[in-house]
């Protein structure tokens, strides 16, 4: 039987090459000694709820058990008693110092190379990556690591099948990949694997027989995403049509009944991500946004969710929804909200109307803010000032901006709020069932970096909107890739929210 005395004497490695990575955390951060990387490592490889893969050998670093742990005083038992409780939890049914010094191997050699991921991500820079690991130590990871905000929501993660895992296995085996499902969970629309790839290149051959495991599993658009561990990676696979379950209203409910205390100013949420979870950002940080989908596709509901996001919000924040709606009929349900700037703008004449006057509040708010000596909205409502934030929604930007002169017109002026309206608390929600170039102007396109696509019918189109392809190959029926500002597409389902439910909701404003 080892005791404590067997554990801090003995000596503790990690694998080659995990060690040259050591090494350069060591220079990066400026670290004195190696435990102090080593400990870090362990840390960050212990926030995951799975196993760590195994290290590839043990010919990296040494350091004794004293130094790695530390003393009594620097809570060595908490090291050992957590490792210890893994090992149990990992199926060791007796605990063994052999053991113990293969779980710290694999723990270091993963957490190295979780630290060079995330001080790359923090762009090398030593504050925002120790900031990043603060925040990692006080929300851990999740199959979902997408920042989504502070929703106060998590959805139950449900695994996939033994049978479902197998038979993935067997196809994945049939392609020449040999793989292990370390985690999974089942989403609304789709079931995402964490997969453990045996060998590194397999990832480049997975990606390019998708298509044949596309056609093996009767199923279509399998996402493909590479995990931050070494030979890790994430397979996204759609249910059958008859397994989709409706992202209700409730969903929604439960991510709105955290923005009157969210820090966000404008927050809004259009769905959930794959496994379930609210989708929640700022708008005023987007600070303006594209929605484009075709017919069908849920275009029209996730604008709904966005603007009943808005007024949710208003409860404790002055906001106000100007609209235009040229075809008079996707936003009449909103005719009765408390919230409107003005009348909602049904013709091209009304709409270059209210956007005159939102043009000249803009530049009469800034002729505000520099009596008061500030630079945006946030700061003159700490001077004094009453203005809130003005929400612009466009319904069918095409049907506004084609329309010969006066379309010119109306172009212009949504422009020019694009480009200039963001400190004076405007912002704007373009949409549209037509993505073209003509509907989406280069001017406009580089002023609004949030992007929303739902379901479109080529590659073509997915680029106007996300500047890449990827929204031919979505589901439709509320299936969306959301690209916010710096950071990666993210796949999610847009809520199903009746007209009544939205009337039902305003009234209690």
């Amino acid at each position: 039987m080892n005791t404590i005395s067997d554990i801090v004497t003995s000596s503790y490695s990690t694998s080659k090459d995990a060690d040259s990575v050591s090494k350069n955390l060591k220079k990066w951060l400026g670290c004195e000694a190696n435990y102090e990387v080593a400990r870090l490592a362990l840390g960050r490889s212990l926030m995951l709820e799975e196993a760590p893969p195994s290290a590839p050998d043990g010919k990296g670093l040494s350091i004794k058990g004293a130094t790695l742990f530390g003393s009594e005083d620097d809570g060595n038992y908490l090291w050992i008693a957590l490792l210890g409780e893994q090992l149990r939890l990992y199926g060791q049914p007796q605990f063994s110092l052999e053991a113990l010094q293969q779980l710290v191997r694999n723990h270091w050699h993963r957490g190295v190379y979780l630290l060079e991921a995330d001080w790359q991500s923090a762009g090398e820079d030593e504050a925002k990556f120790i900031d990043l690991l603060a925040r990692r130590a006080a929300l851990p990871e999740t199959l979902s690591s997408t920042d989504n905000g502070d929703t106060g929501v998590s959805a139950p993660l449900i695994s996939a099948t033994e049978m479902d895992c197998t038979n993935l296995l067997k196809k994945l085996k049939d392609l020449g990949v040999a793989a292990e499902v370390r985690n999974s969970a089942i989403g609304p629309r789709l079931i995402r694997y964490c997969l453990f790839l045996s060998d590194s290149g397999d990832l480049s051959l997975l990606d390019g027989r998708l298509d044949e495991l596309e056609f093996s599993l009767g199923v279509g658009s399998i996402k493909l995403y590479q995990a931050n561990e070494p030979q890790t990676c994430f397979l996204e696979i759609p249910r059958k049509p008859t397994d989709w379950q409706t992202v209700v209203v409730d969903c929604f409910d439960k991510a709105a009944s955290n923005f009157c205390a969210s820090n966000m100013l404008l927050p809004v949420s259009p769905g959930v991500d794959v496994i379930g979870t609210p989708v929640v950002f700022d708008l005023a940080d987007a600070p303006h946004l594209l929605v484009g989908g075709t017919t069908g596709s849920g275009k029209s509901v996730c604008v709904n969710s966005l603007l009943l996001s808005l007024v949710l919000a208003s409860r404790t924040r002055p906001i106000k929804l100007a609209l235009i709606d040229p075809k008079q009929v996707e936003f009449a349900l909103w005719r009765k909200c408390g919230l409107l700037y003005s009348d909602i703008a049904t013709s091209t004449s009304t709409a270059i109307n209210l956007l005159s006057e939102l043009v000249d509040e803009m530049e009469n708010r800034y002729s505000q803010f520099a009596l008061l000596g500030v630079k945006n909205l946030v700061e003159a409502r700490d001077r004094g000032f009453d203005g809130g934030w003005i929400v612009v929604a466009v319904d069918e930007l095409a049907d506004l901006v084609m329309q010969g002169k006066s379309g010119k017109s109306a172009e212009e002026k949504l422009v020019q709020l694009a480009q200039e309206a963001r400190s004076a608390g405007i912002h704007l929600i373009l949409a549209t069932q037509r993505p073209d170039a003509k509907t989406f102007s280069g001017l406009l396109r580089s002023n609004c970096p949030a992007r929303i696509a739902l379901k479109v019918q080529k590659s073509t189109e997915s680029n106007i909107i996300l500047d890449e392809s990827g929204a031919e190959l979505l589901l439709g029926k509320g299936d969306m890739l959301i690209k916010g500002v710096g950071s990666s597409i993210q796949r999610a389902h847009g809520y199903k929210i009746e007209n009544e439910e939205i009337v039902a909701r305003c009234r209690s404003i």
